[in-house]
């Protein structure tokens, strides 16, 4: 099938033995196509809105329940690790009356159900409190680098969607496994994020000069930290595109496709690629929950201005409230990144919405 696609003369007669009857016109004809592969009508009624309008009001509220887990299990652990917040402000020589004052303006000294309490109605109503280092609100510092953050992420996400595409959509035509891809696949998985950063930056950053080591968040110090962060991900996406194109390929509607004279191009793109594109986009959700955890490291190795550094100062600091409301606001994202691609696949492919209102 993939050969077929290849040569862009679907007209001519096709191969002989099995791939040949499978795309006769007679083996495979119009009317009698399985249901299962004909798109569903684009008309939809106001049940069906009505279905996706509650499964969307589930998937929120499912949200904010993992928003409250996660809450509270890291105000938990935050609690549990030993530290004193008010020996880190006022210094290893404070007096014992310096640090109870400090901790009683922190509310530190009131029963730890209190301020977990506390610390919850100021999450949902957007109060995080404040920093102890910097004596500055923890919503505003974090959304001064959030747009940085969001920045690195969409570019990653560009990069590793591009380049993870093309190697899939080449092994999906050739009809085989290709040992470049799947190398260049196993180096990129054994390399951690980190690793990678190091090694982009000594070669690119200080080897060759041609990419800036200093910490800035234009578009040239965002070139080196958006590939590493998107080269993460381009095996996985290599594979799903692959699998997803050589399935399509070899469906009934597709050799039906080819053996009603269709182009390739257009066997590609009305057929191939759309069916292909909703696990991209599944995936591309879950791809929040990996860049959250890589661009700590990504924004540290490359002096990146965004809420993944400020949590590594955090830590170090022992700021509490600033390292509890990067990981919240992480969550959040988590969470938002998830229903924007269900939303998308519905809109993309047909079968999805099927999905949502069952």
């Amino acid at each position: 099938m993939a050969e077929d696609l290849k040569t862009g003369h679907p007209e001519s007669a096709p191969p002989p033995g099995e791939a040949s009857e499978a795309l006769s016109p007679k083996a495979v004809p119009p009317a009698t196509a399985s249901p299962a592969t004909v798109p569903p009508k684009s008309g939809r009624s106001g049940a069906a809105w009505w279905g996706t309008a509650r499964q969307v009001g589930l998937r929120l509220l499912l949200g904010a329940v993992t928003i409250a887990v996660v809450v509270t299990a890291t105000f938990a652990l935050l609690y549990v690790v030993p530290g004193d917040p008010a020996r880190g402000i006022a210094g290893p020589r404070a007096t014992p009356e310096l640090l109870e004052r400090i901790r009683e303006q922190l509310h530190l000294t009131a029963p730890l159900w209190e301020q977990y309490w506390e610390y919850v109605k100021g999450v949902f109503t957007g109060d995080l409190g404040e920093s102890y280092q910097r004596g500055t609100s923890v919503a505003t510092l974090i959304g001064d680098r959030l747009p940085s953050t969001l920045l690195l992420c969409a570019a990653a996400l560009f990069v590793e969607i591009l380049l993870g595409a093309a190697l899939g959509t080449w092994e999906a035509l050739r009809g085989r496994r290709l040992m470049p891809v799947l190398m260049t696949n196993i180096a990129l998985l054994a390399v951690p994020a980190f690793a990678l950063g190091y090694l982009f930056l000594l070669a690119f950053g200080y080897g060759l000069g041609i990419a800036p080591v200093s910490n800035g968040a234009d578009a040239a110090h965002l070139v080196l930290p958006a590939i590493v962060l998107g080269l993460t991900g381009v095996p996985y996406y290599a594979s799903v595109v692959r699998d997803g194109m050589a399935a399509t390929l070899a469906s009934p509607h597709v050799r039906t496709a080819v053996a009603k004279g269709l182009s390739r191009p257009a066997v590609l793109r009305r057929h191939v690629l759309r069916c292909t594109l909703s696990p991209v986009l599944t995936m591309a959700g879950m791809d929040v929950a990996i860049f959250v955890s890589n661009v700590v490291f990504v924004e540290t190795i490359f002096g990146w201005p965004g809420i993944g550094r400020l949590q590594v100062t955090a830590f170090a600091d022992q700021d509490r409230p600033v390292l509890m409301g990067t990981v919240v606001v992480a969550a959040i994202l988590v969470v938002l990144g998830n229903l924007l691609a269900d939303t998308l696949r519905s809109v993309v492919d047909p079968r999805s919405r099927q999905e949502l209102t069952t």
